[in-house]
């Protein structure tokens, strides 16, 4: 996705250079958090997470602002899903609707009709979110299992 999404009240668009200093202000503690742990997450491993998680990584920003307040890394999976392999948002912004408008935006972009995310299983506040989004656990129809560590939690448009 090369287009700028934009809703209400944020808007999401590619990660430029620039945007890595701000980033790196928020992100041990955002990711330790997508994580379910207390330790804040080494910023070297920032690059490394994103790699994993593979697909277009793109910045979520306050509508209007240009500073990085989240991460949104989205890949088109098997069969016309798109998987959500990772969202973040700075300590402060979560709980605001912020994460929510950002991932109806990839969903209303018309990528896909079906809609999975990867949750860490000691994230509980990450599974309540995706539960309110209208997501419910499931089982990956292109895997055979998800890791342990991790839950699925799907969702299919209607038409």
């Amino acid at each position: 996705m090369s287009a700028v999404l934009a809703g209400s009240r944020v808007t999401l668009r590619p990660v430029t250079a620039a945007d890595w200093a701000a980033i790196e202000d928020w992100w041990p503690e955002a990711a330790a958090a997508v994580r379910g742990v207390r330790e804040p997450v080494a910023i070297d491993e920032l690059s490394r997470m994103i790699d994993e998680a593979g697909g277009e990584t793109l910045v979520i920003a306050m509508a209007g602002e240009l500073a990085p307040i989240g991460l949104l890394v989205y890949r088109p999976a098997a069969n016309g899903w798109l998987e959500v392999r990772f969202l973040a948002l700075a300590k402060g912004l979560r709980g605001w609707g912020y994460g929510s408008e950002a991932v109806r935006l990839i969903e209303e972009s018309g990528r896909a009709q079906r809609f999975v995310a990867r949750v860490s299983a000691g994230n509980g506040l990450g599974l309540y979110f995706w539960l309110r989004m209208g997501y419910r656990p499931g089982e990956l129809p292109w895997r055979e299992r998800e890791p342990e560590d991790k839950i699925a939690m799907m969702r299919e448009q209607k038409e």
